[in-house]
């Protein structure tokens, strides 16, 4: 009895410390898929540690097993399986698809595997009223569910891999004991006793507990060091952003300056053309003069661009008119075939059209130029709690490494002379924190880079 009291105790004791140490963890702003079904588990783990303190309950004092507390702890069980079912399909949809599989994925699909779900439950819990025991509840919710978990906390040790070694080890033994324990649990009746040690199975669903609880503490510790590294990329940002600031005045300064002598040129050349007439060899080379004066003017216009603070006010605009228009501007580019758009309904933000398609036409001829006709370049819109987020994808030649902290400062390109001023990139990221928006680009994992851009709802002013 007093064995059997320690036992349940720390049993539920496991379960109850892991739901709590999930959710006393700061996890709002983490960018890491599992991040946002965490809850879940952590709403199993508190669940049924009350169930088996129901259980230590009933161990302590046999008369209290009436038929009303057989479908107390039934409901109880039942609930708690189900939030680790639904945990363990959701972590194999994000480890199958990427981290923002969850964001992308349709609602009919989510409200299908959540009804199937609990369709599921509602057969076993069924079936255990007429038994008096939770076998089918076990077998078919619980045994699923470990086993699914389990299995998606091994696999998504290879996304955490990057953040550290350690957390990715932490996450493949959780994994581990959390698919033993479903066998344990879900298949394995309770009142088995284990033969040569000649202990009760309770006994290693405790212990599996446990190691659960151990290692996904563990494992957790991967959210500080996202929020670091997160830390010190925004730091970054902020000494770039310091850098661009200085760089608009001087831009501005320099801009004003070369814009009156190119004029003159300019004139000059035109004059010297209806001097020398038909003289094809001069013409040449007045046209590559000519040449030359455009580009240097593209390049001051790009400058006052740069430079340019807000000067028009914000107006309420759909991110997907915009998106749409963008797409019809570049429909006489090469490859703009293709580019896909798939938007979804999303509020309305506040932003200048002009500067807005500017941005996009930038930041979709930069995909343009990376791809080839095999390639495609997808754009998605979505609402993400109170920002709207666009997502442009493409499977292009990416981005190397070292100089992805590169492409927003100004004069940086990896194009060839001649065909880029490396101030494309520097003009949009200007233009989106006038908005108050944000600009992240990243390689992807199948090839080719993600740039992922987010604005803030409007807000209604009334």
């Amino acid at each position: 009895m007093v064995l059997d009291f320690i036992l349940y105790l720390l049993y539920g004791l496991a379960f109850f410390t892991l739901g709590v140490a999930i959710l006393s963890r700061d996890i709002r702003f983490s960018e890491l898929g599992i991040a946002r079904i965490l809850w879940l588990l952590a709403t199993f783990g508190i669940i049924h540690g009350f169930h088996e303190w129901l259980e230590l309950l009933r161990q302590v004092n046999p008369d209290i097993q009436t038929p009303t507390f057989f479908l107390f702890r039934l409901v109880v069980v039942s609930i708690s399986f189900l939030f680790l079912l639904y945990f363990g399909l959701f972590l194999n949809i994000i480890t199958l698809y990427g981290d923002k599989a969850l964001k992308t994925t349709p609602r009919i699909v989510k409200v299908l595997i959540g009804g199937s779900a609990l369709s599921l439950l509602l057969v076993a819990a069924y079936l255990d009223l007429g038994s008096g025991k939770d076998i089918n509840t076990r077998l078919l919710v619980a045994f699923p569910g470990g086993l699914l978990s389990g299995i998606g906390l091994v696999i998504y040790s290879r996304t955490v891999r990057v953040f550290s070694q350690n957390a990715a080890i932490n996450f493949i033994l959780a994994g581990s004991f959390m698919i033993c324990y479903s066998f344990l649990t879900g298949v394995v009746p309770s009142d088995v006793i284990v033969p040569v040690v000649d202990v009760r199975i309770i006994l290693f669903r405790g212990l599996s507990a446990f190691l659960i609880m151990f290692f996904t503490i563990r494992a957790l510790s991967v959210f500080s060091l996202e929020q670091r590294e997160l830390t010190n990329e925004r730091l970054l940002r902020f000494s770039q952003s310091e850098k661009l600031a200085s760089m608009g005045i001087l831009a501005a300064g320099i801009a004003h300056e070369i814009n009156n002598p190119l004029t003159n040129v300019s004139l000059n050349v035109e004059m010297l053309k209806d001097l020398v007439g038909d003289d094809e060899r001069m013409n040449k080379k007045l046209e590559a003069i000519e040449r030359n004066i455009t580009r240097a003017s593209r390049i001051t216009r790009e400058l006052l661009h740069f430079s340019r603070d807000e000067e028009t006010p914000l107006q309420p605009i759909n991110i997907n008119h915009i998106l749409t228009s963008t797409k019809n501007l570049l429909k006489n580019q090469p490859l703009s075939s293709i580019i896909r758009l798939r938007s979804q309904d999303v509020p309305e933000i506040r932003g200048i059209s002009w500067k807005l398609e500017e941005v996009f036409i930038n930041l979709l001829m930069n995909s343009i130029d990376a791809c080839n006709e095999e390639d495609t370049i997808e754009i998605e819109t979505f609402l993400d709690k109170d920002r709207v987020m666009v997502v442009i994808t493409d499977t292009g030649h990416g981005i190397v490494e070292g100089d992805i902290f590169k492409v927003f400062d100004p004069f940086f390109t990896t194009k060839e002379i001649g065909k880029g001023t490396g101030l494309g990139l520097s003009v949009s990221y200007n233009i989106i924190k006038q908005h108050g928006g944000e600009i992240s680009l990243v390689s992807s994992e199948h090839g080719g880079a993600v740039v992922t851009v987010s604005f803030p709802v409007m807000k209604d002013d009334n």
